[in-house]
């Protein structure tokens, strides 16, 4: 059993470990919004107080690192576990079972994430992507690849995908170093 708050604590810390601070850092304070209209969210601060549904969700750009990286099933997985979860808001009882909590991430994951956010505040700073556009077109990559089974699809969308992130020069390249290692 752990509580709600031990819950919301070991979601939170993963994503510090990650790193997604990084990424964040770049899309909060330049017009992009976790939670457009959420009482919450403080313009250009962040998020002032999480929930279960909050902790759980993920932007399009932390869902593509995820989904590269190969951790978005196990990170789904563990919160497909925790009740009571709905749009902005919170209904998870004080206690839950948790039988699969999610392993400390490999450290190298956040020099992948680094590289992403300086490609994404690069290209911001050169305008060549507008940040809540692009993560909205990515995340909407994102759902597709997670909600259809068609293979012809899927290397549909994942072409499309691939054409949207091509500008990421650093991304790549620290994501090839940690997938050769």
């Amino acid at each position: 059993m752990a509580t709600k708050e031990e819950i919301i604590d070991h979601g939170l810390d993963y994503l510090r470990e990650i790193g997604v601070e990084a990424i964040c850092k770049v899309c909060i304070p330049n017009g992009g919004s976790c939670c457009k209209s959420c009482p919450y969210l403080k313009d250009r601060i962040g998020c002032q107080s999480r929930n279960t549904s909050c902790t759980a969700w993920l932007c399009g750009f932390q869902k593509y690192i995820f989904f590269e990286l190969g951790l978005l099933e196990k990170w789904n997985s563990f919160w497909e576990q925790v009740p009571g979860q709905d749009f902005r808001r919170d209904f998870t009882p004080a206690d839950v079972n948790i039988s699969l909590w999610l392993d400390k991430p490999d450290p190298r994951i956040r020099l992948v994430v680094d590289a992403f956010a300086r490609d994404l505040e690069e290209l911001r700073v050169q305008k060549k992507i507008m940040i809540s556009q692009f993560n909205d077109t990515l995340d909407s990559y994102m759902n597709k690849l997670l909600l259809y089974r068609d293979s012809e699809i899927l290397r549909h969308v994942l072409k499309k995908q691939k054409v949207h992130m091509r500008e990421f020069q650093q991304y790549k390249m620290e994501k090839e170093n940690y997938d050769s290692h």
